[in-house]
């Protein structure tokens, strides 16, 4: 007896012991309440798969009612704690300050017993002590009538479930959830299990909901009051009041599927990826899993705070854009006709004015294939558009940002998006670096035309847009990349017309200020101010003429040139930083750390990456103007107010810049497919390439004797071989390898600089 206790108190030992020493997984660094609070990131800890078109989310209130620049541009606020309901699509992470609901849409609220009031402004409280998320799962507790509400989700599939009390009626209100961005809903019973409809939003959200339990009374609310009945038609503020009598305890579970092309095929989604026979845990576990599947194809080796925010921002970099085919490949198109992706997934929903930076270099590196289906997806968007938002003929210098995207007539879009300044560059770098399943010279006249359109040919006989040097030189990005696609197609004519045009910069660069200054279409110089570190927006959006004055990324050569050198320009570049002009919380200057590898000072870039990323830095600067007091924080954090106060993530632009700042790489200008290298802040990387072209392939990285003191690249090799370049191609990366460094305390003034 007492040998068989000794070895049942052993194995226990074991187990306890074998358990704390299995190591996290990555997605277990994840966490969904990272920037979910007020104006810190605007993400939501929806459940969602990577790229899925759902995300089943709270509307917390009241911030996603009053959500102007400082509330839930997502919906979603963590400081709240009541709900609107639990929507099936939401928007998170990009900016805008007017005051608007910014709830999400297609909405569920489980409930036992309210007044009909209810209906015109459903709101419950939550328990915030019992919030959980984690990827793919959502759950709080709803303590006045005891429910507890847990989402999950496919791609195409929200799921819902709720856990009422026994001895209580079950009751469930659908409805449209943001009413203000809904054009109605249509709804009936297919049976007592079973509800169809279409959400009037975008070009028609088609839905299918199953239940787990029959319904056994229903009633239609039109927006005024209840009735009697099992369907409505098209009303705007309606929806369903569901009651499925006392369930015992038993849980009721919700699954929604969802289309933008039919009801059938909303059906047929949902068939596909959730099937009756599988649990609402073995939909949470596969979503778990296949989150892990895909933040696992970055291993990083560091401290555990840096690898939450690390993988925390890869999760982020994964909600936007999204897939919108159907599991058979339909979708809809601008032309508001279906269509067939056949062999590869059709996204919509972008951003690309902010995350062409950072975004897409990423997932050049670690997801080429989503990459790859991107760039089809692209290619559809050029073929099915009917206007851009602004034409040849739009006043260009009235705005301080463009509003460019492609467009069905009237305006149509199938789906929510924002702003597609500088999409050609997206597919430009997709083309350097091989990722690109198309014919070029197919796409090229789109692409063109895409320039055109922003930087209209009217300019030619100045060279510059009246009044905006800040969209000048954006727009000499742009012309860039057609010169070197220009050249790929053997088009020499419109290979010497771009790279023309791509020096436009220099007639808005002022050599006797050494600013780029504002000038009339006469070529007069426009008024500058007396402090170029005032963020007035005349002239330059969101910025000062500081942080605009780095704004050559395609030509950094030639702007250490206008400054007269590289000694005068790192002079320039190390007032900026140690005088705290540099805005970590907008896109502006984000390549600006990384300048200085081209100043011939890389230990600077290696000092200021490593401040950003890991240290409290002093910040001046919110996104129109100075902040009422300087802010002296962290940038990345582990709270919910996980960013800079007014840091809008962007559709994961900050976030894909932390993950490959934090690598220690930085592409300054996507077309030309070239890496600047840094310190990176963990002791290892290794990343799974997935490229076709190299299948199997693993680029590591290792700094060896990295701390928070040794921060500095004093020697590097690459596969064995000595390595002094501060930058690196990504053909290199891509051939896979390894590249390590010697770290120190102090910089080594010779490496990196040839």
């Amino acid at each position: 007896m007492m040998i068989k206790t000794y070895i049942f108190i052993g194995s226990i030992i074991c187990l306890l012991v074998f358990s704390s020493c299995q190591e996290k997984r990555a997605v277990d660094y994840v966490d969904p309440f990272i920037c979910s609070q007020g104006d810190h990131g605007h993400w939501l800890p929806a459940a969602l798969v990577p790229f899925g078109m759902v995300e089943v989310c709270p509307d917390t209130y009241p911030g996603s009612l009053t959500a102007d620049g400082d509330f839930a541009h997502s919906g979603y606020d963590f400081s709240d704690n009541q709900v609107r309901g639990f929507s099936n699509f939401h928007k998170g992470s990009s900016g805008g300050t007017a005051v608007t609901d910014r709830a999400g849409l297609l909405s569920l609220l489980p409930f036992i017993n309210v007044p009909d009031s209810f209906y015109f402004s459903p709101i419950v409280n939550i328990d915030k002590k019992t919030e959980k998320a984690s990827p793919g799962y959502y759950s709080v507790f709803l303590p006045d009538e005891q429910i507890k509400a847990e989402l999950t989700a496919e791609t195409h599939v929200g799921v819902h479930r709720y856990s009422y009390p026994s001895g209580q009626p079950v009751r469930l209100f659908l409805y449209e959830g943001n009413r203000s961005r809904s054009g109605g809903i249509t709804f009936s019973m297919k049976d007592s299990q079973c509800i169809e409809g279409i959400q009037y939003s975008y070009g028609g959200i088609y839905f299918t909901m199953k239940f787990s339990a029959p319904v056994i009374s229903s009633k239609t609310w039109n927006g005024t009051a209840l009735a009697e009945g099992a369907s409505l038609e098209k009303q705007h503020a309606g929806g369903m009041v569901l009651d499925f009598g006392d369930l015992k305890g038993k849980p009721l579970e919700v699954r929604v599927g969802v289309s933008l092309t039919s009801i059938a095929a909303a059906h047929k989604n949902l068939m596909a990826e959730c099937p009756d026979e599988i649990s609402f845990e073995q939909i949470q576990s596969n979503a778990l899993e296949t989150w892990n599947h895909t933040l696992s194809g970055i291993e990083v080796s560091g401290e555990d705070e840096y690898k939450t925010i690390f993988y925390t921002a890869l999760y982020h970099s994964c909600f936007l854009p999204q897939v919108i085919s159907d599991v058979d490949g339909t979708y809809p198109g601008l032309d508001q006709k279906n269509h067939i992706a056949k062999g590869y997934q059709h996204y919509n929903n972008y951003a690309f004015w902010d995350d062409f930076r950072t975004k897409f270099p990423l997932y050049s590196l670690w997801q080429p294939r989503v990459y790859r289906d991107i760039v089809k997806s692209i290619r559809d968007l050029y073929e099915q558009a009917q206007s851009w938002g602004i034409t040849e003929d739009s006043d260009h210098a009235a705005h301080g940002s463009v509003g460019f995207r492609p467009e069905g007539i009237g305006g149509y879009q199938v789906f929510n998006t924002c702003r597609h300044e500088h999409m050609l560059m997206v597919m430009a770098d997709a083309y350097t670096k091989g990722i690109f399943p198309l014919d070029l010279k197919s796409v090229y006249p789109y692409m063109r035309h895409e320039a055109m359109i922003q930087m209209p040919e009217r300019y030619d006989s100045i060279g510059f847009i009246p009044a905006r040097p800040d969209q000048t030189g954006e727009f000499c990005w742009d012309s860039w990349c057609m010169a070197q696609l220009a050249r790929a197609t053997g088009n020499d004519a419109d290979y010497i017309y771009f790279t023309k045009r791509a020096d436009y910069w220099k007639n808005t660069w002022d050599p006797s200020i050494r600013y780029f200054r504002a000038r009339e279409a006469d070529g007069t110089w426009l008024d500058f101010p007396d402090d170029p570190a005032i963020n007035r927006e005349k002239y330059t959006y969101e910025g000062s003429k500081w942080q605009w004055r780095w704004n050559v990324i395609h030509d950094v050569p030639g702007l250490i040139g206008a400054f007269g050198g590289k000694d005068a320009f790192a002079k320039e570049l190390e007032y900026f930083f140690y005088n705290d002009l540099y805005t970590a919380g907008n896109q502006i200057d984000l390549q600006a750390p990384f300048l200085f590898n081209y100043a011939g000072k890389p230990w600077l870039t290696q000092e200021w990456s490593t401040k950003i990323l890991t240290q409290p830095i002093t910040q001046k600067y919110g996104t129109h103007d100075f902040f009422p007091e300087p802010i002296f924080d962290r940038i990345y954090k582990t709270s919910p107010d996980g960013y800079l106060e007014e840091m809008d993530c962007d559709y994961g632009c900050m976030a894909a810049w932390y993950n490959m700042s934090a690598m220690g790489l930085y592409q300054m200008c996507p077309g030309d497919p070239v890496y600047q290298l840094t310190s990176p802040i963990f002791k290892s990387i290794k990343i799974e390439l997935n490229d076709p072209s190299y299948p199997g392939k693993e680029f590591v990285i290792e700094a060896k004797g990295l701390s928070s003191t040794n921060i500095y690249i004093q020697s590097a090799a690459l596969n064995g071989k000595p390595y002094n370049r501060s930058s690196i191609t990504h053909e290199e990366i891509t051939r896979g390898g390894k590249l390590v460094y010697q770290m120190g305390s102090e910089p080594n003034m010779q490496w990196g600089i040839n």
